[in-house]
């Protein structure tokens, strides 16, 4: 992706955790855009179904040592590059069949990262920061108006859709973030005319 912002705060949160042990394109956008601006990367919050069943690995293990307070969540990657383990654990909840309760606790969910990243952006100096969001319609659906960013970028490089996972809920959360988005990026011309249904603000960019 081709940088046209420079000095400036961006906040950047997404599907993927800086420390996934593949290739991560969310977290090489993150690279490139701390080539000209200060960036804060937001790991997903652990969430109760992923602790309940995968205690024992080490990713599940070193966020609760961040929520347990033994360990701090904000690490730095480089001068201008930092990373944040949320000290939450999300609740899961997917499963809800009545929407308004799933409405309910995804925005409890959503109210306890944003204080997560208020927090960390106090620490770090950020102003008048970007919003970045790499298609995390749900855990983040309700950040752009709980942290009130100067600016709100939607990027999509995958249709989601396919995934019964989201496709309970996140189509219709995802339509609806397109739609308030500033500007809407995407990696490849047929999710472009996806986005431009809902915003007309929406450019192919390519691969991060």
């Amino acid at each position: 992706m081709k940088v046209m912002i420079k000095n400036a705060d961006i906040i950047v949160v997404g599907l993927q955790p800086w420390d996934i042990a593949i290739g991560s394109n969310c977290r090489n956008i993150a690279l490139e855009l701390s080539n000209n601006n200060n960036v804060l990367y937001v790991n997903p919050p652990l969430d109760r179904s992923t602790f309940l069943k995968g205690r024992d690995h080490l990713a599940v293990q070193k966020r609760m040592e961040v929520i347990q307070g033994n360990e701090k969540g904000l690490v730095k990657i480089s001068n201008s590059l930092h990373t944040l383990y949320p000290s939450i654990l999300a609740e899961s909840i997917n499963w809800i069949p009545w929407k308004p309760a799933f409405n309910w606790m995804n925005r409890r969910n959503n109210k306890r990262l944003a204080n997560n990243i208020l927090k960390a952006i106090n620490i770090l100096g950020f102003k008048n920061y970007i919003l970045f969001n790499d298609q995390s319609m749900i855990r983040c659906f309700y950040l752009n108006e709980l942290l009130k960013p100067a600016g709100f970028i939607y990027y999509i490089r995958d249709n989601l859709s396919t995934i019964p996972y989201f496709r309970k809920y996140g189509v219709v959360m995802e339509a609806e973030l397109i739609a308030k988005a500033d500007v809407v990026a995407t990696n490849s011309g047929y999710l472009a005319e996806y986005a431009k249904k809902y915003n007309p603000r929406a450019e192919m960019v390519g691969q991060g």
